[in-house]
């Protein structure tokens, strides 16, 4: 089965699906696509800890604290024949339920468009982060992805968003 999976909200690498060597398909304008299958043992546990810590981070982001910037969760979208991970930005809540803006430019679903505000529902949250001084907490996608990148790659993506990637 296809999977895609954008790397992080700002910025925005996607994932599709089908080997866990990375496929990476470009986009002119937008940022690339990596394929994974659903197999993927290494994916399917960082989803696992995004599910798990998601909410930790729907609590850290209630509080107001100047140092964290980006919140962003990725939502699974299901078209039927594909699935596509997608960043969600800039989460509030609202009268109980949690909303944001799509940060993606889907290449599958039909369902949502970039910078449509969308319901959250945290049920099919896979994946979160933000930034605190510069590190980028969460991201347990974006950090797996990164880990798979070519050295020339990382160094590159690393140089294009400015953020200090933990381990």
């Amino acid at each position: 089965m296809r999977i895609s999976i954008p790397i992080a909200s700002g910025i925005l690498l996607a994932l599709v699906s089908c080997t866990i060597s990375t496929d990476k398909v470009e986009r002119p304008g937008e940022p690339a696509i990596y394929n994974v299958t659903a197999e993927d043992t290494e994916m399917n546990h960082a989803i696992r800890q995004g599910k798990a810590t998601l909410p930790q981070f729907l609590a850290t982001i209630s509080k107001a604290d100047s140092t964290i910037s980006n919140p962003a969760v990725k939502v699974h979208y299901d078209d039927g024949e594909r699935k596509e991970f997608l960043w969600i930005g800039d989460p509030i809540l609202e009268e109980g339920q949690w909303y944001g803006t799509v940060d993606n430019t889907p290449e599958y679903t039909k369902q949502v468009v970039a910078g449509q505000k969308v319901r959250i529902d945290t049920a099919i949250v896979v994946d979160w982060n933000y930034t605190q001084n510069n590190h980028l907490v969460g991201g347990y996608t974006v950090k797996l992805l990164r880990n798979r990148m070519t050295p020339e790659e990382r160094a590159e993506f690393d140089q294009s968003t400015d953020l200090i990637f933990d381990r």
